[in-house]
Protein backbone atom coordinates (compact mmCIF):
# COMPACT_ATOMS: atom_id res chain seq x y z
CA UNK A 1 0.00 0.00 0.00
CA UNK A 2 1.18 3.16 -0.67
CA UNK A 3 2.35 5.72 1.26
CA UNK A 4 0.02 8.82 1.25
CA UNK A 5 1.28 12.48 2.67
CA UNK A 6 -0.60 15.75 2.87
CA UNK A 7 0.35 16.80 -0.27
CA UNK A 8 -0.80 13.89 -2.22
CA UNK A 9 -3.98 14.45 -0.57
CA UNK A 10 -4.17 18.00 -1.69
CA UNK A 11 -3.32 16.81 -5.36
CA UNK A 12 -6.31 15.16 -5.70
CA UNK A 13 -8.64 17.99 -4.88
CA UNK A 14 -10.77 19.19 -8.27
CA UNK A 15 -9.25 21.74 -10.60
CA UNK A 16 -11.53 24.35 -9.98
CA UNK A 17 -9.44 27.29 -11.86
CA UNK A 18 -8.46 25.84 -15.40
CA UNK A 19 -10.20 26.48 -18.82
CA UNK A 20 -10.05 22.78 -20.76
CA UNK A 21 -10.31 22.26 -24.03
CA UNK A 22 -12.52 18.66 -24.70
CA UNK A 23 -13.47 17.08 -27.35
CA UNK A 24 -17.06 16.37 -28.45
CA UNK A 25 -18.67 19.13 -26.88
CA UNK A 26 -21.63 21.35 -28.77
CA UNK A 27 -20.81 24.87 -27.18
CA UNK A 28 -18.59 26.12 -23.86
CA UNK A 29 -19.56 24.67 -20.60
CA UNK A 30 -19.24 26.93 -17.54
CA UNK A 31 -18.95 25.08 -14.49
CA UNK A 32 -18.82 27.46 -10.96
CA UNK A 33 -18.48 26.63 -7.75
CA UNK A 34 -20.67 27.92 -4.75
CA UNK A 35 -18.72 28.87 -1.19
CA UNK A 36 -19.64 25.31 -0.20
CA UNK A 37 -18.43 23.49 -3.44
CA UNK A 38 -21.35 22.74 -5.34
CA UNK A 39 -20.98 22.37 -8.64
CA UNK A 40 -23.25 25.09 -10.86
CA UNK A 41 -23.12 23.57 -14.89
CA UNK A 42 -24.35 25.81 -17.29
CA UNK A 43 -24.72 24.17 -20.60
CA UNK A 44 -26.32 25.40 -23.91
CA UNK A 45 -27.67 21.86 -25.18
CA UNK A 46 -28.89 19.10 -23.34
CA UNK A 47 -26.34 17.30 -24.38
CA UNK A 48 -23.46 19.13 -22.81
CA UNK A 49 -25.83 19.49 -19.71
CA UNK A 50 -24.76 16.27 -19.07
CA UNK A 51 -22.06 15.90 -20.24
CA UNK A 52 -20.93 18.65 -17.83
CA UNK A 53 -22.59 17.03 -14.74
CA UNK A 54 -21.07 13.59 -15.65
CA UNK A 55 -17.65 15.70 -15.09
CA UNK A 56 -18.20 17.26 -12.28
CA UNK A 57 -19.80 14.20 -10.60
CA UNK A 58 -16.67 12.45 -11.13
CA UNK A 59 -14.48 15.32 -10.06
CA UNK A 60 -16.16 15.05 -6.63
CA UNK A 61 -16.52 11.52 -6.46
CA UNK A 62 -15.18 9.61 -9.05
CA UNK A 63 -13.96 6.48 -5.86
CA UNK A 64 -17.28 6.20 -4.98
CA UNK A 65 -18.83 5.70 -8.16
CA UNK A 66 -16.63 3.44 -9.08
CA UNK A 67 -16.37 1.85 -5.92
CA UNK A 68 -20.37 1.11 -6.81
CA UNK A 69 -19.21 -0.11 -9.92
CA UNK A 70 -17.13 -2.88 -8.78
CA UNK A 71 -19.74 -4.16 -5.82
CA UNK A 72 -22.75 -3.79 -8.93
CA UNK A 73 -20.46 -6.26 -10.97
CA UNK A 74 -19.25 -8.59 -8.49
CA UNK A 75 -15.74 -7.53 -8.03
CA UNK A 76 -15.43 -5.79 -4.76
CA UNK A 77 -12.92 -8.68 -3.93
CA UNK A 78 -10.18 -7.32 -6.24
CA UNK A 79 -10.03 -4.14 -4.44
CA UNK A 80 -11.11 -5.79 -0.95
CA UNK A 81 -9.41 -9.27 -1.27
CA UNK A 82 -10.87 -12.65 -0.06
CA UNK A 83 -13.22 -11.13 2.52
CA UNK A 84 -15.17 -10.01 -0.27
CA UNK A 85 -15.66 -12.97 -2.17
CA UNK A 86 -19.11 -14.18 -0.58
CA UNK A 87 -20.25 -10.76 -1.48
CA UNK A 88 -19.37 -10.79 -5.14
CA UNK A 89 -21.00 -14.38 -5.66
CA UNK A 90 -24.26 -13.38 -4.53
CA UNK A 91 -24.35 -10.35 -6.63
CA UNK A 92 -22.83 -12.18 -9.42
CA UNK A 93 -25.96 -14.97 -9.12
CA UNK A 94 -28.50 -11.50 -9.71
CA UNK A 95 -26.65 -10.62 -12.91
CA UNK A 96 -26.54 -6.89 -12.68
CA UNK A 97 -24.40 -6.62 -15.14
CA UNK A 98 -26.48 -8.03 -18.22
CA UNK A 99 -29.50 -6.17 -16.80
CA UNK A 100 -27.61 -3.14 -17.27
CA UNK A 101 -27.18 -3.99 -20.97
CA UNK A 102 -30.41 -4.67 -21.42
CA UNK A 103 -32.23 -1.79 -19.98
CA UNK A 104 -29.56 0.61 -21.55
CA UNK A 105 -30.77 -1.02 -25.32
CA UNK A 106 -34.68 -0.96 -24.04
CA UNK A 107 -34.69 2.94 -23.53
CA UNK A 108 -35.54 5.58 -26.39
CA UNK A 109 -32.72 7.44 -28.12
CA UNK A 110 -32.84 10.70 -25.83
CA UNK A 111 -32.63 8.62 -23.00
CA UNK A 112 -29.54 6.94 -24.41
CA UNK A 113 -28.14 10.06 -25.60
CA UNK A 114 -28.32 11.42 -21.90
CA UNK A 115 -26.61 8.72 -20.76
CA UNK A 116 -23.98 8.28 -23.40
CA UNK A 117 -23.10 12.19 -22.61
CA UNK A 118 -22.97 11.46 -18.50
CA UNK A 119 -20.25 8.47 -19.46
CA UNK A 120 -18.70 11.40 -21.85
CA UNK A 121 -18.33 13.64 -19.20
CA UNK A 122 -16.94 11.22 -16.71
CA UNK A 123 -14.18 9.93 -19.05
CA UNK A 124 -13.62 13.63 -20.11
CA UNK A 125 -12.43 14.10 -16.74
CA UNK A 126 -10.52 10.30 -15.88
CA UNK A 127 -8.53 11.45 -19.07
CA UNK A 128 -7.91 15.17 -18.07
CA UNK A 129 -7.29 14.93 -14.60
CA UNK A 130 -3.43 14.37 -13.64
CA UNK A 131 -4.22 12.87 -10.10
CA UNK A 132 -7.10 10.92 -9.23
CA UNK A 133 -8.79 10.30 -6.18
CA UNK A 134 -6.61 9.11 -3.30
CA UNK A 135 -7.82 6.03 -2.98
CA UNK A 136 -6.50 4.95 -6.48
CA UNK A 137 -3.12 5.39 -5.09
CA UNK A 138 -3.39 3.90 -1.95
CA UNK A 139 -4.48 0.52 -3.89
CA UNK A 140 -2.20 0.69 -6.41
CA UNK A 141 -5.57 1.38 -9.22
CA UNK A 142 -6.22 3.20 -12.36
CA UNK A 143 -9.55 4.16 -13.17
CA UNK A 144 -11.30 2.45 -15.89
CA UNK A 145 -13.67 4.24 -18.60
CA UNK A 146 -16.86 4.56 -17.50
CA UNK A 147 -20.01 2.39 -19.83
CA UNK A 148 -23.31 4.44 -20.78
CA UNK A 149 -24.71 1.39 -19.04
CA UNK A 150 -22.51 1.27 -15.93
CA UNK A 151 -24.92 4.28 -14.55
CA UNK A 152 -27.97 1.62 -14.58
CA UNK A 153 -26.06 -1.36 -12.46
CA UNK A 154 -24.88 1.83 -9.58
CA UNK A 155 -28.83 2.49 -9.76
CA UNK A 156 -29.57 -1.24 -9.39
CA UNK A 157 -26.94 -2.40 -6.84
CA UNK A 158 -27.91 0.87 -4.82
CA UNK A 159 -31.43 -0.33 -4.53
CA UNK A 160 -31.33 -4.08 -4.74
CA UNK A 161 -31.24 -4.66 -0.91
CA UNK A 162 -34.07 -2.08 -0.18
CA UNK A 163 -36.19 -4.79 -1.61
CA UNK A 164 -38.18 -7.57 0.46
CA UNK A 165 -36.78 -11.14 -0.36
CA UNK A 166 -34.49 -11.12 2.88
CA UNK A 167 -37.38 -10.09 5.04
CA UNK A 168 -38.86 -13.87 3.44
CA UNK A 169 -35.81 -15.64 4.14
CA UNK A 170 -35.77 -14.52 7.29
CA UNK A 171 -39.65 -14.83 7.98
CA UNK A 172 -38.92 -18.52 6.62
CA UNK A 173 -36.09 -19.44 8.89
CA UNK A 174 -38.52 -18.10 11.68
CA UNK A 175 -41.23 -20.48 10.26
CA UNK A 176 -39.00 -23.35 10.40
CA UNK A 177 -37.79 -22.88 14.07
CA UNK A 178 -40.90 -21.87 15.74
CA UNK A 179 -43.73 -22.63 13.40
CA UNK A 180 -46.68 -21.30 12.02
CA UNK A 181 -48.66 -20.41 15.05
CA UNK A 182 -46.11 -18.35 16.80
CA UNK A 183 -44.40 -17.24 13.42
CA UNK A 184 -48.24 -15.60 12.54
CA UNK A 185 -48.28 -13.72 16.08
CA UNK A 186 -44.90 -12.44 15.51
CA UNK A 187 -46.39 -10.90 11.68
CA UNK A 188 -49.71 -10.43 12.01
CA UNK A 189 -51.68 -8.44 9.43
CA UNK A 190 -52.30 -4.75 9.27
CA UNK A 191 -55.10 -3.81 11.44
CA UNK A 192 -58.68 -1.69 10.07
CA UNK A 193 -57.97 1.80 11.12
CA UNK A 194 -54.33 1.67 10.42
CA UNK A 195 -52.70 4.77 8.67
CA UNK A 196 -52.24 3.87 5.52
CA UNK A 197 -52.00 5.78 2.23
CA UNK A 198 -55.50 4.70 0.00
CA UNK A 199 -57.28 6.59 -2.77
CA UNK A 200 -59.76 9.59 -1.55
CA UNK A 201 -62.48 8.97 0.03
CA UNK A 202 -61.61 5.44 0.69
CA UNK A 203 -61.55 3.53 4.10
CA UNK A 204 -59.27 0.21 4.92
CA UNK A 205 -60.91 -2.56 5.76
CA UNK A 206 -57.81 -4.90 6.84
CA UNK A 207 -56.88 -8.10 5.27
CA UNK A 208 -59.43 -11.22 6.18
CA UNK A 209 -56.43 -13.35 6.96
CA UNK A 210 -54.53 -13.54 10.00
CA UNK A 211 -51.39 -15.12 8.13
CA UNK A 212 -51.65 -18.14 9.84
CA UNK A 213 -53.46 -20.16 7.38
CA UNK A 214 -50.64 -19.38 4.76
CA UNK A 215 -47.75 -20.06 6.87
CA UNK A 216 -49.52 -24.00 7.54
CA UNK A 217 -49.71 -24.26 3.90
CA UNK A 218 -45.74 -23.51 3.11
CA UNK A 219 -43.46 -25.93 2.25
CA UNK A 220 -41.33 -27.15 5.08
CA UNK A 221 -38.58 -25.47 4.42
CA UNK A 222 -36.13 -26.33 7.32
CA UNK A 223 -33.95 -28.06 5.56
CA UNK A 224 -33.24 -25.34 2.78
CA UNK A 225 -33.66 -22.55 5.86
CA UNK A 226 -31.43 -23.46 8.71
CA UNK A 227 -28.23 -21.52 8.73
CA UNK A 228 -29.93 -18.90 6.54
CA UNK A 229 -28.79 -15.42 8.35
CA UNK A 230 -30.56 -12.20 7.03
CA UNK A 231 -30.82 -8.54 8.81
CA UNK A 232 -34.20 -7.39 9.49
CA UNK A 233 -33.05 -3.67 10.50
CA UNK A 234 -35.48 -0.69 11.14
CA UNK A 235 -35.97 1.75 8.68
CA UNK A 236 -38.29 4.51 7.74
CA UNK A 237 -38.51 7.95 6.15
CA UNK A 238 -41.22 10.36 5.78
CA UNK A 239 -42.60 13.41 3.51
CA UNK A 240 -44.98 16.32 3.45
CA UNK A 241 -46.59 18.43 1.19
CA UNK A 242 -48.24 21.56 2.00
CA UNK A 243 -50.88 23.00 -0.58
CA UNK A 244 -50.47 26.59 -1.69
CA UNK A 245 -53.81 27.55 -0.52
CA UNK A 246 -52.01 27.44 3.15
CA UNK A 247 -48.91 29.48 2.15
CA UNK A 248 -48.19 33.26 2.59
CA UNK A 249 -46.27 33.03 -1.12
CA UNK A 250 -49.66 30.51 -2.62
CA UNK A 251 -46.98 28.37 -3.79
CA UNK A 252 -46.74 24.82 -1.99
CA UNK A 253 -44.03 23.96 0.39
CA UNK A 254 -42.62 20.40 -0.12
CA UNK A 255 -40.53 18.49 2.28
CA UNK A 256 -38.20 14.95 2.14
CA UNK A 257 -36.68 13.26 5.03
CA UNK A 258 -35.03 10.25 3.72
CA UNK A 259 -33.59 7.51 6.00
CA UNK A 260 -30.68 5.88 4.00
CA UNK A 261 -28.02 4.15 6.04
CA UNK A 262 -25.45 7.01 6.57
CA UNK A 263 -22.28 7.06 3.93
CA UNK A 264 -19.28 8.29 3.77
CA UNK A 265 -19.03 10.36 1.49
CA UNK A 266 -22.70 10.75 1.66
CA UNK A 267 -24.99 8.42 -0.55
CA UNK A 268 -26.08 11.43 -2.37
CA UNK A 269 -24.01 14.57 -3.93
CA UNK A 270 -25.93 18.14 -4.56
CA UNK A 271 -25.31 19.67 -7.66
CA UNK A 272 -27.33 21.95 -10.30
CA UNK A 273 -27.40 21.56 -14.54
CA UNK A 274 -29.04 24.08 -16.59
CA UNK A 275 -29.40 24.11 -20.16
CA UNK A 276 -32.10 25.68 -22.38
CA UNK A 277 -34.35 22.92 -22.07
CA UNK A 278 -34.09 22.82 -18.27
CA UNK A 279 -33.07 24.25 -15.22
CA UNK A 280 -32.60 21.75 -11.92
CA UNK A 281 -31.02 21.49 -8.81
CA UNK A 282 -31.06 18.34 -6.04
CA UNK A 283 -29.54 15.20 -5.15
CA UNK A 284 -27.88 13.10 -7.39
CA UNK A 285 -26.19 9.40 -7.12
CA UNK A 286 -22.47 9.31 -7.60
CA UNK A 287 -22.30 7.45 -11.07
CA UNK A 288 -26.33 8.47 -12.35
CA UNK A 289 -27.57 11.88 -14.63
CA UNK A 290 -30.48 13.64 -13.57
CA UNK A 291 -31.91 14.04 -9.80
CA UNK A 292 -33.44 10.38 -8.84
CA UNK A 293 -34.56 11.29 -5.90
CA UNK A 294 -34.45 15.02 -4.49
CA UNK A 295 -34.59 18.08 -6.64
CA UNK A 296 -36.55 21.00 -8.26
CA UNK A 297 -36.69 22.13 -11.73
CA UNK A 298 -37.98 25.86 -12.42
CA UNK A 299 -41.20 24.22 -12.48
CA UNK A 300 -41.50 21.29 -10.49
CA UNK A 301 -39.77 19.61 -6.97
CA UNK A 302 -39.89 16.30 -5.91
CA UNK A 303 -39.39 14.17 -3.45
CA UNK A 304 -39.57 10.55 -2.34
CA UNK A 305 -39.96 7.75 0.38
CA UNK A 306 -39.30 4.23 0.64
CA UNK A 307 -43.19 2.46 -0.50
CA UNK A 308 -41.74 -0.60 1.07
CA UNK A 309 -43.92 -2.35 -1.61
CA UNK A 310 -43.04 -6.32 -1.93
CA UNK A 311 -41.67 -6.56 -5.38
CA UNK A 312 -39.21 -9.30 -5.02
CA UNK A 313 -40.49 -13.12 -4.68
CA UNK A 314 -38.21 -16.14 -3.78
CA UNK A 315 -39.04 -19.56 -5.46
CA UNK A 316 -37.79 -22.84 -4.18
CA UNK A 317 -36.38 -24.69 -7.03
CA UNK A 318 -35.75 -28.52 -7.04
CA UNK A 319 -32.47 -28.98 -9.00
CA UNK A 320 -30.83 -31.78 -10.99
CA UNK A 321 -27.16 -31.73 -12.22
CA UNK A 322 -26.65 -31.80 -15.49
CA UNK A 323 -25.22 -30.65 -18.57
CA UNK A 324 -27.22 -28.39 -18.66
CA UNK A 325 -28.67 -28.51 -15.31
CA UNK A 326 -32.40 -29.24 -14.95
CA UNK A 327 -35.56 -28.39 -12.91
CA UNK A 328 -39.13 -29.33 -12.04
CA UNK A 329 -42.06 -27.43 -13.25
CA UNK A 330 -45.46 -28.53 -13.62
CA UNK A 331 -43.97 -32.08 -13.97
CA UNK A 332 -41.53 -31.48 -16.74
CA UNK A 333 -37.72 -31.31 -16.25
CA UNK A 334 -36.87 -27.94 -17.92
CA UNK A 335 -33.05 -26.80 -18.86
CA UNK A 336 -32.03 -24.24 -16.85
CA UNK A 337 -29.41 -21.66 -17.98
CA UNK A 338 -25.38 -21.35 -16.96
CA UNK A 339 -23.30 -19.09 -16.83
CA UNK A 340 -19.65 -19.40 -16.20
CA UNK A 341 -18.17 -16.42 -13.28
CA UNK A 342 -14.67 -16.36 -12.46
CA UNK A 343 -14.17 -13.65 -9.29
CA UNK A 344 -10.73 -12.11 -9.38
CA UNK A 345 -9.28 -11.81 -5.92
CA UNK A 346 -6.71 -9.01 -5.06
CA UNK A 347 -4.04 -11.36 -3.11
CA UNK A 348 -5.38 -14.93 -3.50
CA UNK A 349 -5.88 -17.19 -6.08
CA UNK A 350 -9.09 -16.70 -8.65
CA UNK A 351 -12.74 -18.06 -7.58
CA UNK A 352 -14.75 -19.28 -10.41
CA UNK A 353 -18.89 -20.08 -9.63
CA UNK A 354 -21.35 -21.22 -11.52
CA UNK A 355 -24.38 -19.53 -11.78
CA UNK A 356 -27.88 -20.86 -12.79
CA UNK A 357 -30.90 -19.26 -14.11
CA UNK A 358 -34.56 -20.71 -14.65
CA UNK A 359 -36.93 -18.79 -15.90
CA UNK A 360 -38.02 -17.84 -12.15
CA UNK A 361 -34.73 -15.75 -12.16
CA UNK A 362 -31.07 -16.36 -10.82
CA UNK A 363 -30.66 -19.02 -8.27
CA UNK A 364 -28.92 -16.66 -5.47
CA UNK A 365 -28.26 -19.50 -2.96
CA UNK A 366 -28.13 -23.34 -3.32
CA UNK A 367 -27.11 -25.67 -6.46
CA UNK A 368 -27.70 -28.32 -9.00
CA UNK A 369 -25.47 -30.46 -6.72
CA UNK A 370 -27.54 -29.63 -3.58
CA UNK A 371 -30.57 -30.46 -5.41
CA UNK A 372 -32.73 -27.34 -4.32
CA UNK A 373 -32.08 -23.33 -4.89
CA UNK A 374 -33.40 -20.67 -4.02
CA UNK A 375 -34.38 -18.36 -7.69
CA UNK A 376 -34.92 -14.23 -7.03
CA UNK A 377 -37.69 -12.88 -9.22
CA UNK A 378 -37.47 -9.02 -8.97
CA UNK A 379 -39.16 -6.81 -11.10
CA UNK A 380 -36.21 -4.76 -12.09
CA UNK A 381 -34.44 -8.00 -13.52
CA UNK A 382 -37.42 -10.06 -15.16
CA UNK A 383 -37.87 -8.06 -18.03
CA UNK A 384 -36.30 -5.24 -19.83
CA UNK A 385 -37.17 -2.01 -18.55
CA UNK A 386 -36.86 1.78 -20.15
CA UNK A 387 -37.44 3.14 -16.46
CA UNK A 388 -33.98 5.35 -16.99
CA UNK A 389 -36.69 7.34 -19.63
CA UNK A 390 -38.30 8.85 -16.33
CA UNK A 391 -34.69 10.63 -14.98
CA UNK A 392 -34.81 12.62 -18.19
CA UNK A 393 -38.24 13.38 -18.51
CA UNK A 394 -39.08 14.40 -15.45
CA UNK A 395 -36.64 17.60 -16.05
CA UNK A 396 -38.73 18.66 -18.85
CA UNK A 397 -42.62 18.30 -17.01
CA UNK A 398 -43.97 21.64 -16.50
CA UNK A 399 -46.70 20.41 -13.83
CA UNK A 400 -47.41 17.85 -11.92
CA UNK A 401 -49.61 15.88 -14.36
CA UNK A 402 -46.37 15.60 -16.87
CA UNK A 403 -44.43 14.66 -13.81
CA UNK A 404 -47.00 12.05 -13.25
CA UNK A 405 -46.35 10.87 -16.60
CA UNK A 406 -42.73 10.98 -16.51
CA UNK A 407 -42.57 8.37 -13.73
CA UNK A 408 -44.70 5.80 -15.73
CA UNK A 409 -42.08 3.73 -17.24
CA UNK A 410 -40.22 3.67 -13.21
CA UNK A 411 -40.31 0.15 -12.22
CA UNK A 412 -37.11 -0.42 -9.32
CA UNK A 413 -37.68 0.51 -6.38
CA UNK A 414 -41.37 1.30 -5.60
CA UNK A 415 -41.27 5.21 -3.79
CA UNK A 416 -43.91 7.06 -2.54
CA UNK A 417 -43.41 10.20 -5.12
CA UNK A 418 -44.65 13.34 -3.80
CA UNK A 419 -44.33 16.30 -6.55
CA UNK A 420 -45.48 19.92 -6.06
CA UNK A 421 -45.62 22.76 -9.32
CA UNK A 422 -45.92 26.44 -9.75
CA UNK A 423 -49.36 26.73 -10.10
CA UNK A 424 -49.65 25.62 -6.26
CA UNK A 425 -50.71 21.75 -7.61
CA UNK A 426 -49.48 19.35 -5.32
CA UNK A 427 -49.48 15.59 -6.17
CA UNK A 428 -48.40 11.93 -4.77
CA UNK A 429 -48.28 8.48 -6.22
CA UNK A 430 -46.90 5.41 -5.61
CA UNK A 431 -44.13 5.15 -8.55
CA UNK A 432 -43.12 1.63 -9.60
CA UNK A 433 -44.34 -2.27 -10.37
CA UNK A 434 -45.51 -4.71 -8.30
CA UNK A 435 -46.26 -8.13 -9.73
CA UNK A 436 -49.55 -9.90 -10.01
CA UNK A 437 -49.21 -12.97 -8.18
CA UNK A 438 -50.38 -15.25 -5.23
CA UNK A 439 -50.36 -13.75 -1.42
CA UNK A 440 -48.54 -16.85 -0.54
CA UNK A 441 -45.39 -15.12 -2.05
CA UNK A 442 -45.66 -11.98 0.40
CA UNK A 443 -44.83 -14.02 3.14
CA UNK A 444 -41.91 -16.93 2.37
CA UNK A 445 -40.38 -18.13 -0.42
CA UNK A 446 -42.95 -20.38 -2.20
CA UNK A 447 -42.55 -24.14 -3.74
CA UNK A 448 -42.80 -23.52 -8.05
CA UNK A 449 -43.52 -27.16 -9.07
CA UNK A 450 -46.94 -26.47 -9.84
CA UNK A 451 -46.85 -23.23 -11.09
CA UNK A 452 -49.36 -21.65 -8.74
CA UNK A 453 -47.35 -18.85 -7.79
CA UNK A 454 -46.35 -17.25 -10.64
Amino acid sequence: MAHITQADLTATLPDVTSTLALAGLDGPITIIRDALGIPHVQATTTHDAFFGQGFVIAQDRLWQMDFDRFKAYGRSAEVLGASAVAADSLIRRMRFEANARVDYAAVNDRTRAMLDAYAEGVNAFIESTITPAVEYALLDLKPEPWRAFDSLAVARIRHVFMGNFEFKLWRAKLLAQVGPELTAKLFPSSDPGGLVIIPPDSEFEGFSHDGREILDASEDLTRWMTGVDSDTGDSGSNSWALSGSRTATGKPLLAGDPHRGPDTPNVYVQNHVTCPEFDAVGLSFAGLPSFIHFGHSQHVAWCVTHASADYQDLYVERLKPGAPPTYEFQGEQRAAQTHRETITVRGGVPVEIDVVVTHHGAVIMGSPEQGIGLALRYSATAEPSAWAESLLDMLYATNVDEFEEAMRPWVDPCNNMMCADLSGNISYQMRGKVPVRSLENAWVPVPCLDGNHE
